[in-house]
Protein backbone atom coordinates (compact mmCIF):
# COMPACT_ATOMS: atom_id res chain seq x y z
CA UNK A 1 0.00 0.00 0.00
CA UNK A 2 1.28 3.47 -0.86
CA UNK A 3 0.15 7.08 -0.53
CA UNK A 4 -1.57 7.88 -3.81
CA UNK A 5 -1.61 11.64 -3.36
CA UNK A 6 1.99 11.97 -2.22
CA UNK A 7 3.14 9.80 -5.11
CA UNK A 8 1.25 11.91 -7.67
CA UNK A 9 2.52 15.17 -6.22
CA UNK A 10 6.09 13.91 -6.11
CA UNK A 11 5.94 12.71 -9.73
CA UNK A 12 4.47 16.05 -10.84
CA UNK A 13 7.07 18.17 -9.03
CA UNK A 14 9.90 15.91 -10.21
CA UNK A 15 8.84 16.77 -13.77
CA UNK A 16 8.74 20.48 -12.92
CA UNK A 17 5.00 20.78 -13.58
CA UNK A 18 2.45 22.88 -11.75
CA UNK A 19 -1.13 21.74 -11.29
CA UNK A 20 -2.08 24.36 -13.90
CA UNK A 21 0.34 22.75 -16.38
CA UNK A 22 -1.28 19.37 -15.81
CA UNK A 23 -4.75 20.88 -16.17
CA UNK A 24 -3.78 22.22 -19.61
CA UNK A 25 -2.30 18.89 -20.60
CA UNK A 26 -5.14 16.57 -19.63
CA UNK A 27 -8.12 18.94 -19.29
CA UNK A 28 -9.04 17.98 -15.74
CA UNK A 29 -9.78 20.94 -13.50
CA UNK A 30 -7.01 21.94 -11.14
CA UNK A 31 -9.30 21.61 -8.11
CA UNK A 32 -9.82 17.92 -8.94
CA UNK A 33 -6.10 17.37 -9.41
CA UNK A 34 -5.48 18.96 -6.03
CA UNK A 35 -8.20 16.77 -4.49
CA UNK A 36 -6.44 13.68 -5.90
CA UNK A 37 -3.08 14.80 -4.50
CA UNK A 38 -4.65 15.47 -1.11
CA UNK A 39 -6.68 12.24 -1.25
CA UNK A 40 -9.76 14.34 -0.61
CA UNK A 41 -12.14 11.91 -2.33
CA UNK A 42 -15.30 13.74 -1.23
CA UNK A 43 -14.43 16.72 -3.46
CA UNK A 44 -14.48 14.59 -6.59
CA UNK A 45 -17.66 14.20 -8.68
CA UNK A 46 -18.15 10.44 -8.23
CA UNK A 47 -16.44 7.07 -8.28
CA UNK A 48 -16.38 6.63 -12.06
CA UNK A 49 -14.94 10.12 -12.57
CA UNK A 50 -12.46 9.63 -9.75
CA UNK A 51 -11.11 6.44 -11.31
CA UNK A 52 -10.88 8.06 -14.73
CA UNK A 53 -9.19 11.19 -13.37
CA UNK A 54 -6.76 9.12 -11.34
CA UNK A 55 -5.82 6.87 -14.26
CA UNK A 56 -5.41 9.79 -16.67
CA UNK A 57 -3.37 11.87 -14.21
CA UNK A 58 -1.05 8.98 -13.33
CA UNK A 59 -0.47 8.07 -16.98
CA UNK A 60 0.19 11.72 -17.88
CA UNK A 61 2.97 11.65 -15.27
CA UNK A 62 4.41 8.44 -16.73
CA UNK A 63 3.04 6.21 -13.99
CA UNK A 64 0.95 3.05 -14.28
CA UNK A 65 -2.64 4.31 -14.04
CA UNK A 66 -4.10 0.88 -13.38
CA UNK A 67 -1.98 0.47 -10.26
CA UNK A 68 -3.32 3.75 -8.88
CA UNK A 69 -6.94 2.85 -9.60
CA UNK A 70 -6.50 -0.60 -8.06
CA UNK A 71 -4.98 0.92 -4.93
Amino acid sequence: MFAIGDSLREARTRRGLSAADVQKGIRIRERYLTALEEENWDLLPGEAYTKGFLRKYAEFLGLNGHVYVDE
